[in-house]
């Protein structure tokens, strides 16, 4: 399959798989999707971690209130 991609794009992702000793296909099928799937959990997260900050502090602050149980 030939994928005719934009110049910068290209550029971008030929630097990408050499600094990774990849090809470029190889990084744009596999590598590439997988590091913008990391990127949009870890924008998920820290969104809610700041939207939530301040029940997350609160739950920080309480003791443990559950032992785990002992084996006999």
């Amino acid at each position: 399959m030939r994928l005719r991609l934009p110049d910068e794009i290209h550029e971008w992702l030929r630097q990408a798989a050499e600094a990774d000793g990849n090809s470029v296909n190889s990084e744009a099928v596999t590598d590439y999707p997988a590091r913008r799937q990391t990127d949009k959990v870890r924008d998920i997260a820290r969104r809610i971690a700041q939207e939530d900050a301040d029940l997350l502090a609160r739950l920080g602050e309480c003791p443990p209130t559950l032992t785990p149980p002992t084996t006999s």
